[in-house]
This record gives C-alpha cells, structure tokens and sequence, in this order.
C-alpha cells in the first residue's frame, strides 16, 4: 500500500474517532440523565406538572376577583395610602424590646411623621376597598389561572399580582394600626383576618417568588398580631378565630409542594431549550441586555465576536454541558426536598439543613454563585452550572421556610398565652398548662423539633423565644452573636442569639431609639 493512502486512513481514522468520540460522550451523558429521572419516578417522585399542578378552584370560592377589584381601587388611590404603603407596626427599639405604635402620639413612616387624624382620614376613604379584602376571609382561594405549561422561563408573572398583594397588605396593616389606636379591635381583628386570608388563597400558586412573597405577607401580618395582643379589650372569641387563622397556615408543606413544582417547570424550560437554541438565547442573554439598559449599563454583548463566542458557548450546553449540570440540579433538588420532608415528619430543621449543607457540599453546589447575581450579565454565566446555580438560591428559601414556621408557632403561643391570661388574671407557670384549652398539645420549636422556651418573670410579663438560627438555647438572649454587624432590628435577626417574642418597650427605651445615632440602626 502506497504511503499516500496509509496516510488518509490514518487521518480518517482519526478523524472518525473525533467525531464519534464526541458524539458517543453525548449519549453517555444523556442516558445517564435520563437513568436518573427514570429512577426518581420510580420511587414516586412527581415529575410530571399533572403530578404537581394545584386542583383549579371552583368558581364560587374563586376569590380572584375580588381581589382585583380591591387592588384597582387601591391603585387609583392617589392619596396617602397611594404614596405611604405602609406605616409599621411592633417597630423594635431594643433587642427583645418593641415600641406599641398604636398607642404612639403620632404615626412615624419611615422618613415621614403623620398625624393620626391624616392616616384615619386616608383609611376611611378607601373603606370599598378594605371591605373587599375581607371578603376574602371567607374564601381564601385564589386562582388566577397560571399557565404552567410554559415553563418557569416563560411564565407570565404579571398574571401573579404578586406586588399588589404585598401592597395590600402594608394597607392593612396602616388600617389596622388605625383600627388599634381608636379602640377598635373589632375592625383591627377583621383587618388582621384578611392579611392571613391574603396568606392562605396564595398558598397553591406553587411557585417560589410566591410563596417568598407569602412569608413577606406573614412577617407583617405578625407584627400587626402582636400590636393586637397588646390591646386592653381584645377578647377571647377575636383570640381565637386568630389562632386557628394561624394555625391553618402550613410553610414546611407549601415548601415541598413549590420545590417540587420549580423542578418540574424546570424540566419543561430545559426541555424548550434543548429544542431550540434560540430559546435559550432569548432568556439568558436578550434578558439580560434588556434587564441592564433598564439599569442604565452598557450592553458588552453585540459585537460580532462575542455573539459568536456566545453561539459556541451554547452550542457545547446544548450537546454536552446542559445534562451534568441537570443531573446535578436534579440530585440538589433531592436533597432540598428532602430537608423540608425530614423537617415535616421530625418537626425539626437543625438536623435536616446541617444535613442540607453536606449534601450540596458533596455537590459542590455549595461553591456556586447566587443565581440572581450572574443572571443579567453572560459574561459571568458559566454554562457549566448554570441550571444548578438555582439551587444556591432555593437552599436559602427553605431556610425562610423554617423561619415562617417558626414565627407561626411562636405567634400561636402568644395568642395562647393571652388567652390564658385573660381567664385567669396573669400568664400560666408552664406551657403545658395551655393544654388542651388553648393549644392541643405543648407547641414546639421548628428550629430543633424541642418545646418552645417559655418562663413566667416575676414582674407578670413573661419570656417566649425559639433557639433561632444557631439551633442552640442561650437562655433567651436576644442580642446579636458577638461580632456580628447591627443591622434594621428584626426579632428573628440571622445573628440574634435566640429569636425572642418582643415585650413591649418602655418610655425610655423609647426615647433612647428616637435619639441614637442613625448608624447604630
């Protein structure tokens, strides 16, 4: 055989195995993708949207609309409420200490100071609208018809009134301070009542933009529970139809049921994405060019060498990247999953997120940038990970999930004990003392799966508190742990040492908060 010849049968022999070398990786990588949902669905796992998808609600508990009704009122409001969403309630002025702004001679908001005259002047213009929201009270079933079906990618968010709902809220909460400071805990209860409401008719969306939106709903809603429990002529009945308000919210289970719905729209959006590159290119990087000419930065991304840079990049996820980066996304989705389900059967957190936080280690999901901060600029995605990327940011929204569910708890127990309280003249000895009356059974902590802290002080007031983040009791401290930096007070503070029920504040402690120094907020 000439040298010629044996020469293009070498060069095509090579030239063979680069191609179906290539070609060969490719099928490796997507039959093993493809094992591992096929194992998933195996042990039961819900992997179709039919699985996930929320049961549509029938037409006479659709609260829907009347809540579009009350947010367009709202939004031609172009008064006090329209430019002052919210006035605060349960402002903490110390740690474990909390100013009663009901009962404060005016209304401070933030960089504003506003009679009380003003604010009740505001309210009462739009009572139509307040009157609708508590409509809802007695349908909290919202379905505002989400099309699932297109994916997470492409979901229409504005079908979502996702920001109306939080608005409505912090309008509530402005009525019911009102409500509170002229006495009437009759329309402050209801107030209160529609906030949960709000709460409870979002709880099948599903989605986690929603259900983050829902813990931001709740954390109001708890401040104005506690302006409330401070009233001298809340009673029993109004007690109790706001603890079964509470106790009807369920954060851990509305936590599996959205996790498990972002991995299946996930699916569908990766699947749109493999179809078609486009696809992929109108979401990541049209997106974000849009996304920064809002913010006013240049666009890095429309000479011809980078739009070809980001055609190859694409091409390589398509056939090779995208689907160890989906079986990874997939097993970090696993783990998450079962952090909520281990939290809802051994009513504890602290174990199943340490466990968290190994497992995505493991992964080295744990290495991953927050989705959030690379979405707007291509430059900084890194196709190789771009799909698990999402589960550094879902690993903080169960963390949220465990701070709701401990929030409701410890508000539960604070209705509890005023309730107690209220029938017999001071607070009990222990918390068992609540049983079965006012709670079934002792009320535990989220946190470590332990009876909530509970004390009865000397003075008559009393001490409640969860271990907080750091899982361990410090006696019901609520200071910051040491070397952390002070930032906007909050009683379930990250770095406060146990998350502590607030008393209220006194005079003092008062005046001391409106004269430090802005920094030391």
């Amino acid at each position: 055989m000439k040298r010629h010849k044996k020469v293009l049968i070498v060069v095509g022999i090579v030239l063979a195995v680069a191609i179906l070398v290539p070609v060969i990786h490719h099928y490796q990588l997507r039959a093993a993708t493809e094992a591992y949902v096929a194992q998933l669905k195996a042990q039961g796992e819900p992997m179709e949207l039919a699985q996930v998808i929320p049961p549509p609600v029938p037409p006479e508990q659709n609260s829907a609309d009347t809540f579009r009704k009350a947010a367009a009122l709202f939004e031609a409001d172009q008064g006090f409420l329209g430019t002052n969403y919210g006035i605060g309630c349960m402002e903490m002025v110390a740690p474990g200490k909390a100013m009663i702004c009901s009962r404060q001679p005016d209304v401070h908001n933030y960089n504003a100071t506003n009679s009380w005259e003003e604010v009740t002047t505001a309210v009462a213009q739009n009572k139509e609208s307040f009157a609708l929201l508590r409509q809802i009270i007695v349908r909290p079933d919202f379905d505002f018809h989400i099309n699932y079906e297109r994916g997470v990618a492409d979901l229409a968010f504005t079908n979502l009134y996702l920001a109306e709902s939080r608005r409505a809220t912090l309008r509530l909460e402005t009525a019911t301070l009102c409500d509170l400071h002229l006495g009437d805990t009759i329309s402050a209860v209801e107030d209160l009542r529609a906030m949960l409401a709000l709460v409870k008719a979002m709880r099948d969306e599903r989605l986690v933009i929603s259900e983050l939106v829902r813990i931001a709903i709740v954390n109001i809603a708890l401040t104005v529970n506690w302006e409330v429990l401070q009233s001298t002529n809340v009673t029993d009945e109004q007690l109790a139809e706001l603890q079964q308000d509470w106790t009807s919210l369920d954060f851990i289970r509305n936590g599996e049921n959205t996790l498990a719905m972002e991995r299946v729209l996930g699916e569908i959006t990766l699947a749109k994405w493999r179809s078609s590159s486009l696809e992929l290119q109108h979401y990541y990087f049209d997106l974000g060019k849009r996304a920064r000419e809002a913010m006013g930065l240049p666009d890095k991304n429309g000479t011809f060498w980078e739009k070809t840079r980001m055609t190859t990049k694409t091409f390589m996820w398509h056939y090779w990247w995208s689907y160890p980066d989906e079986l990874r996304a997939l097993r970090g989705y696993e783990v998450l999953l079962d952090t909520v389900r281990f939290a809802e059967t051994n009513h504890s957190f602290q174990t199943a997120l340490h466990d968290q936080e190994s497992r995505l280690a493991a992964l080295g999901i744990d290495k991953l940038d927050d989705e959030f901060s690379t979405s707007f600029d291509p430059e900084k995605i890194d196709m190789h990970s771009m799909l698990s990327q999402s589960i550094v940011a879902l690993s903080g929204t169960v963390r949220r999930v465990m701070t709701a569910e401990t929030a409701k708890e410890v508000v539960i127990t604070a209705i509890a004990l005023k309730r107690y309280q209220l029938k017999h003249g001071n607070y009990p000895p222990d918390l068992n003392s609540l049983v079965p009356e006012f709670v079934p059974k002792v009320p535990r902590d989220p946190v470590d799966g332990q009876p909530l802290c509970y004390r009865r002080n000397a003075d008559g007031t009393f001490l409640l508190y969860s271990v907080g983040e750091n899982g361990k009791d410090d006696g019901g401290n609520p200071s910051l742990e040491k070397g952390a930096e002070p930032s906007y007070p909050s009683w379930q503070s990250i770095h406060a040492l146990d998350w502590v029920w607030p008393q209220p504040a006194t005079p003092q402690e008062i005046q001391a908060f409106y004269t430090r120094p802005k920094s030391g907020n």
